[in-house]
């Protein structure tokens, strides 16, 4: 059971590490002032109340890139607003009116909330797109998400959990390969006690069959020395 929330903390670190990765490539790959794009759609938080209740604040928005001939009246667009007190910032509102000269086009907008139009009408070449999703619970999870508290949560203790969980099991295999090898050298070691004694009782069995061999030699030696001497005598007697 350990293992296995090792492994689901593992893949999701992993899976959350790689789309910080992919978010920050594309956030750096952006040109300053620019939002960042990912396969020509934007990702948007709505700050303000707005749009509500069409759209209500902290909602999460997916904006595509979309054809200016395309835009109507109705459709929710996302541009950079000229307005000096949105200092260039994105914009979210509805289009009431579409004014087209040539190929520039300028679009009249408006807040649901807002009692009058915006003063500031979006022109064409600051327009993002179309606002196709909405959804204010992913909005309230990657409002959380974006916070200290969440990347310490799903960031750092999940890297930590790693580090340790890598650094106890290294640590673990380092002490089983100490222990294989000291039990091995051990074995080695008592197997070559066993041969030296093998090889000793070896030597003092042949020592021993040496000194038997050269008793016998000894005593076939005194038994023909005394048959001779008993000849000698037996002959000293024919004699007298």
């Amino acid at each position: 059971m350990k293992k296995v929330i090792l492994g689901i903390v593992n893949v999701l670190s992993a899976a959350a590490i790689v789309i910080a990765l992919f978010v920050l490539c594309t956030v750096v790959m952006t040109r300053s002032g620019e939002a960042p794009s990912i396969l020509g759609h934007y990702v948007f938080r709505v700050m303000t109340g707005s749009m509500e209740p069409e759209i209500r604040e902290d909602a999460l928005i997916l904006v595509q890139k979309t054809d200016l001939s395309e835009i109507k009246p109705e459709d929710i667009i996302s541009y950079y607003s000229t307005d000096p007190l949105l200092n260039g910032s994105v914009n979210t509102h509805r289009v009431v009116s579409v004014e087209q000269k040539g190929d520039s086009y300028v679009f009249t907008t408006k807040g649901d909330a807002n009692a009058v139009v915006d003063h500031y009408p979006a022109l064409g070449e600051n327009v993002l797109g179309k606002v196709i999703f909405v959804s204010y619970p992913l909005g309230v999870i990657v409002n959380f998400l974006s916070s200290p508290v969440a990347f310490v949560l799903l960031i750092i203790i999940p890297i930590f959990i790693i580090f340790v969980s890598n650094l106890v099991r290294t640590v673990s295999s380092t002490r089983k390969i100490l222990k294989e090898e000291e039990e091995a050298a051990v074995q080695a070691a008592v197997e070559e006690l066993k041969r030296r004694k093998q090889e000793e009782a070896k030597d003092e069995k042949d020592v021993k069959d040496t000194e038997d061999i050269k008793v016998i030699e000894d005593i076939e030696d005194i038994k023909e020395i005394k048959d001779v001497n008993e000849v000698n005598d037996e002959e000293s007697c024919d004699l007298q």
